[in-house]
């Protein structure tokens, strides 16, 4: 049995390609009965962000990927229709494409109607750069893809607090971490809360935390002014995966004012759970073409101050006894008889059904055409299949 949904209203051919797809032909389940199950219950959810921070940015080849897109307008008065002539689909897709003069399009990029210079400010047409360009930012954003601690597993539990109180422990677990209180619990949890079995609202605070790392993307638009001719332009600066940058951010303080601490019960305890990002944006940045004298060549530069607010997103977690009323999967234990025969039943049923001799057999699902030459029976259908032929 395979199911494929799309939610109501999903059209343009994606319920082809978007939707669940569950097979259970090869599990068995027993009838459904009452179970108790434990799960991790989220008591808390919430999002602190700290004060602004700034640091200046300056690109280089070397630790940022560079793409400009160029349009050219007809006239000065035309600017406002840069977002329009270039369209938010406007952009290479792949960074070794470049501009096709024959196709005059963006080779493999449908629906770019501009110029694409991907890791190259050389462009084309009437919208050639050359280090006299002028540009003028008419609009900026940042999206960033990564924010994290240069250091995570200096983080201490001193520096996380809940009420004043520091937490047990602190683990790091790929980019988030997860933190215990069981010691400060008593001080933490409202007797009136805890009678009623209500969670308390506590003071979440990580204090003096820093240096940071992150990747981000830096998209600026505008209109440049190249050889007398004044084009639409979107340079995207992409930091390198592979060498996040390190800025000289200050430490800083994050706080959520309200989060929902459980008591313990059932021998559970609650565990605060935190990653961090950040809200970045750009301050009058500034672009300038520039020469590389060893190569030859010339690339973007982006100058600009950065403002980022350290985030931090967190859960208070504890896990919960449920009962639930399903219908459980049949797994045999491992490494016993009844485990190998279902691996045989299972390697029988993946061969295909056939008919026929062992030298000219057909598939079963097309025997109307075994015909008189059939083996194994004499009518026009299999009455018997021949496995792994």
């Amino acid at each position: 049995m395979k199911n494929h949904s799309c939610h109501t209203g999903c059209t343009n051919g994606l319920a082809s390609i978007c939707g669940t797809s569950i097979d259970l032909d090869d599990l068995n389940f027993a009838q459904s009965r009452n179970h108790l199950v434990y799960v991790n219950k989220v008591f808390s959810k919430g999002q602190g962000t700290a004060s602004p921070l700034v640091f200046n940015l300056t690109t280089s080849p070397a630790k940022f990927q560079t793409q400009l897109l160029l349009s050219p307008l007809t006239s000065p008065a035309a600017e406002n229709l840069c977002e329009e002539v270039l369209g938010t689909s406007c952009r290479c897709h792949n960074h070794d494409h470049s501009w096709d003069q024959d196709t005059q399009n963006c080779v493999g990029n449908t629906g770019c109607n501009c110029n694409c210079n991907c890791n190259n400010v050389l462009g084309a047409s009437t919208c050639q750069l050359d280090e006299n360009a002028v540009f003028e930012v008419l609009k900026s954003h940042v999206r960033v893809t990564a924010f994290n601690l240069a250091n995570p597993s200096g983080l201490s539990p001193n520096q996380v607090t809940v009420d004043g109180f520091p937490v047990d422990s602190l683990f790091n677990l790929d980019g988030s971490f997860e933190a215990t209180l069981n010691s400060s619990l008593p001080n933490i949890i409202k007797p009136p809360c805890a009678e009623n079995g209500l969670p308390t609202k506590a003071f979440f605070l990580i204090s003096c935390v820093g240096p940071w790392v992150f990747q981000a993307e830096f998209v600026i638009e505008g209109t440049v002014n190249t050889n007398g001719n004044i084009c639409c332009f979107r340079a995207i600066f992409r930091t390198l995966s592979t060498s996040p940058i390190c800025a000289n951010i200050p430490v800083s303080n994050i706080a959520v004012d309200k989060i929902s601490v459980p008591c313990v019960s059932g021998g559970m305890s609650p565990r605060i759970v935190f990653s961090f990002g950040a809200n970045m944006s750009l301050l009058n940045p500034v672009l300038t073409v520039v020469s590389d004298t060893d190569e030859d060549s010339l690339f973007l530069v982006l100058s600009t101050p950065v403002v980022v607010e350290p985030t931090v997103d967190v859960q208070v977690i504890k896990q919960a006894l449920l009962c639930i009323n399903a219908c459980e999967a049949i797994f045999p234990c491992e490494g016993t008889e009844s485990a190998v025969e279902e691996e045989e039943e299972e390697a029988e049923l993946d061969q295909e059904c056939h008919c026929g001799t062992n030298n000219d057999v057909e598939s079963a699902s097309n025997n109307f055409n075994c015909g008189n030459t059939i083996a194994l029976g004499t009518n026009s259908t299999c009455s018997r299949c021949l496995r792994g032929i």
